[in-house]
């Protein structure tokens, strides 16, 4: 007996609205006008939900090849997916029409030459942000009037400036983090174990609402602080030790990603002074935030607090921030040599950290804010985080 499918009809799980489905299709066709691409390829998960609104399984936070979508020029998209439950799943929670069951990933590239060839996609250019090189080679073979273009930047174009509801959705995000930061926070004392910790502050996210936790909940506590291990282990939480809190949630796809150190106990002289720089550098980056400026100036301004007080040897090795949105360190990141200049409506995360990894009795500090790019400076989205008294010496 036939299953009519369309008398099951929902919105797709955690859904962001009509409006904003619309908005995001109609972005992305006017990339492929504005760009001259005949069609897009995708392949990663963050970027197929991002196209179509259709929840993947297995969505974050760690990537396995289980999804693909191809996206003529005028037309809506093709989903292809591994899953044989995402048959049902992707009629009743999606707009899709078109959707195929993948073979195993080796034969990936035979189902894409299929869609290809459905679609009259024969030369031209196409767009792809991953694209496996035994893939690439089945499909140049294949199509070798077909001109295969990197549309990273194409991409962070079309994304990086938000939708009114998208700035909503990662508001709600951001509060969520919050919350758990705080229930984190609350929960620190000498004696609980680091994933004793995170597992209350997922709790709490969870219960306010976030469909997952778009990375391992870091609690890193005396020398793991010192080197900032980023998940959350066994280790028990000992007596005046620093303890950093890194963690964030995911709201109808978008993330909130926030972060704080404390002390479980009475801190000392250098952890105070160590977690003033680190503050004191966070401020400066976000006093450099307004449009007009570089990503890579907002970095050089908290790397240039952290060095004249001395702790350039322990700055953070990798950015100062990173855009926020879907996915989780979005480009572009704010970072040295990054001159993507800064436009209202950016959403984004700074996280200067200072981590003594050759102190580990001493530890580390990290603390990250949210902010929306607006028309003449930020606005702070994570402003219910408080900073520590004690730690800034007040």
């Amino acid at each position: 007996m036939e299953i009519k499918m369309e008398m099951w009809k929902e919105d797709p799980s955690y859904y962001g609205g009509d409006e904003l489905h619309k908005a995001k299709k109609e972005k992305i066709q006017k990339a492929m006008e504005e760009n001259g691409l005949d069609a897009i390829l995708l392949l990663k998960a963050e970027t197929v939900r991002y196209a179509t609104d259709f929840y993947c399984k297995g969505y974050r936070p760690f990537y396995e090849p289980e999804y693909l979508s191809v996206i003529p020029k005028g037309k809506d998209a093709v989903v292809g997916h591994t899953s044989g439950s995402d048959n049902y799943r992707i009629q009743i929670r999606s707009d899709i029409q078109d959707h195929r069951k993948l073979p195993g990933f080796s034969k990936w590239g035979d189902e894409v030459v299929k869609i290809f060839k459905d679609y009259g996609i024969n030369s031209g250019r196409v767009g792809v942000e991953l694209l496996p090189f035994e893939m690439y080679l089945q499909l140049h073979n294949e199509f070798p009037s077909i001109e295969f273009v990197d549309i990273s930047k194409i991409w962070i174009d079309l994304t990086v400036v938000k939708h009114p509801a998208e700035i909503e959705h990662l508001r709600r995000a951001v509060d969520i983090a919050v919350a758990g930061c705080n229930a984190a926070i609350e929960f620190v004392k000498p004696g609980v174990k680091e994933y004793e910790v995170a597992a209350y502050a997922e709790y709490k996210m969870r219960a306010m609402g976030s469909e997952m936790t778009p990375f391992v909940t870091n609690v890193a506590s005396g020398v793991n602080s010192a080197i900032f291990e980023r998940i959350s282990t066994d280790k028990v939480i000992e007596k005046d030790e620093m303890v950093i809190i890194d963690l964030g949630s995911v709201y109808r796809g978008y993330t909130g990603d926030v972060g704080r150190s404390v002390c479980a106990g009475k801190p000392k002289d250098i952890h105070k002074q160590m977690y003033k720089v680190n503050y004191l550098a966070l401020q400066e980056a976000l006093n450099t935030v307004k449009p007009g400026n570089t990503c890579a100036d907002v970095d050089a301004a908290a790397r240039r607090v952290i060095r004249e007080m001395g702790f350039e040897k322990y700055e953070h090795k990798f950015a100062t921030g990173h855009q926020l949105g879907y996915g989780l360190h979005g480009s572009p990141s704010i970072n040295k040599g990054v001159d993507y200049v800064l436009r209202p409506g950016m959403v984004m995360a700074l996280e200067p950290r200072i981590t003594m990894f050759d102190h580990p009795e001493i530890g580390g500090t990290h603390m990250e804010q949210n902010i929306l790019v607006t028309e003449t400076g930020y606005e702070l989205l994570s402003k219910d985080l408080p900073f520590d008294k004690e730690l800034l010496g007040e």
